[in-house]
């Protein structure tokens, strides 16, 4: 029963109030169980085990909560006190203010439901609805969560918050917005002690790049993000996106890493190259903007314009340079191009020229059983319209190429010298410009050798061309090839590592 301990006035006026009501008057204190009430006035209904006060109410349970407010509704039977108008809970270092507030003393928990506020320490949290649970120190934020911290901002749908340990338990939409980035996640949680986070579910953290995947562990300290499956890192300056079921981000030093599976998207106006490694780094350079991308083993590419394969691959954003490295071979506008590195240029997002470096060759199909050669130490192709209009060859330079009339093939014109220069118009041949020792010749073709119609290191591996984009997670072991003396004046780890 809810036993009264004080009271300045005592009224208990049968006529006026019925037998089982009394009114209790100034400095009135009562108690029930563990839980001391005061108030200024009171209604106690000794046959319902109630009482309703109003004035300066104040409950303190087990001592160490303490409950304020100006209105209040008290069942003894199932110790809930409803507590209304500027009332205040405080458990602690938690305080938390509200109008409207239901406090179930047997069970020990609070409930708002008509907005609330709860400071803890520099965290202030405020829901529509929330329940305050002082045993475990957690509190149940539901509807409109706003959580503001010195360093950020949280909105939620629904929050579990941990007042001791900090940690806030994400189950619902959620953004921690700060001045250096925006994280979102539906579940998870965030120690806001240690700024540290766990998020999953359309998870995101959103600062000068994007960074997304199914699972993040994020340390706001360190800027790094760890990511488990499903990782985006968006580029936008560079136009590049980095992919992969594993990797990491510091947004600091903006070092990046991802793996198995990893795939990198680079856009272009109107296409995109698609590109798988083992590996893939991020490497920033001086200026913070401009950065490295390597790709490690096995890396195969595609745009409906070009293909290719190699071991190694390194994108320069500073001069958007894309440079393959051991054993490259790239397929484009009907050309096949092998050497030991290959370096492509693009011009406001389409490719200009490309570096053939020792050791180069470049192969077209004329028919089933022709193919025009050009082959050479050093050599670039000069690309328009998206076609090689020009072809330079310094040093060994050789090319073998089948003139045509408008429908057949009239020749087989095979010529060696120290420098060359080639036409071409439709992937035709139009004109050769030799320097320095020329030696060619003009056969009809079936004056020809087959074993002349062919260059030394001649290899055609149309076969090993991804032909669409999933098939650059598919690697197929190239056949031993011979292609003649390594005459490369460059040190290709040196290259690759710079």
């Amino acid at each position: 029963m809810v036993e009264v301990n004080n009271a300045d006035n005592f009224i208990g006026d049968e006529e006026l109030y019925g037998k089982d009501i009394e009114v209790l008057i100034g400095n009135v204190k009562f108690t029930h169980g563990t839980a001391v009430m005061y108030c200024d006035t009171a209604y106690r209904y000794k046959l319902e085990n109630k009482m309703k006060a109003k004035g300066n109410i104040h409950i303190i349970q087990n001592d160490s909560l303490h409950l304020y407010g100006k209105r209040l509704n008290y069942n003894g039977n199932t110790g809930i006190a409803e507590v209304r108008d500027d009332v205040k809970l405080i458990n602690k270092d938690v305080v938390l203010t509200t109008d409207y507030l239901d406090y179930d003393r047997f069970n020990n928990f609070a409930y708002y439901f008509n907005f609330g506020k709860i400071v803890n320490k520099e965290n202030v949290l405020t829901s529509k609805k929330g329940y305050y649970y002082p045993d475990t120190d957690q509190v149940h934020y539901k509807d409109s969560v706003v959580g503001v911290n010195p360093k950020y901002t949280i909105y939620s749908d629904t929050l579990i918050y941990h007042t001791v340990t900090k940690v806030s338990k994400i189950e619902g939409p959620t953004f921690i917005i700060s001045d250096s980035n925006t994280i979102y996640a539906e579940a998870g949680y965030y120690d806001m002690m240690h700024d540290l986070a766990l998020l999953k579910e359309n998870a995101y953290v959103d600062g000068e790049q994007l960074l997304k995947g199914d699972t993040i562990y994020y340390d706001r300290g360190s800027g790094i993000g760890e990511i488990f499956n499903s990782m985006e890192l968006h580029d936008t300056t560079n136009n590049v996106i980095i992919k992969g079921d594993y990797g990491f981000y510091n947004e600091i030093t903006k070092d990046a890493l991802a793996t198995k599976n990893a795939e990198l998207l680079q856009m272009y106006n109107n296409d995109t190259l698609f590109l798988h490694a083992d590996t893939l780094q991020a490497v920033p350079l001086e200026d913070g903007e401009e950065k490295l991308i390597k790709a490690y083993r096995k890396v195969k590419y595609f745009r409906t314009d070009m293909q290719g394969r190699c071991d190694s691959m390194v994108f320069d954003s500073r001069d958007t340079t894309n440079t393959f490295y051991y054993d490259p071979i790239m397929w484009s506008m009907g050309n096949q191009l092998t050497a030991d590195i290959i370096k492509m240029y693009t011009k406001d997002e389409v490719m200009d020229k490309v570096d053939l470096i020792d050791r180069s060759f470049i192969i077209s199909e004329e028919d089933s059983c022709r193919y025009n050669q050009v082959k050479g130490k050093l050599m670039t192709g000069y690309i328009r319209n998206n076609e090689i209009y020009k072809i330079d060859v310094n040093g060994n330079a050789q090319s073998v190429y089948f003139p045509m009339d408008r429908k057949n093939v009239i020749g087989v014109n095979r010529a060696e010298c120290s420098n060359m220069t080639l036409y071409l118009r439709q992937r035709a041949v139009e004109q050769i410009t030799m320097r320095v020792s020329p030696n060619g010749n003009m056969n009809p073709p079936f004056l020809v050798p087959d074993e002349n119609l062919r260059l030394d290191g001649f290899y055609w591996l149309e076969e090993f061309r991804p032909k669409t984009k999933a098939e650059i997670f598919i690697w197929e072991e190239l056949p031993e090839i011979d292609r003649g003396e390594d005459l490369s004046e460059y040190d290709l780890d040196e290259s690759f590592n710079e």
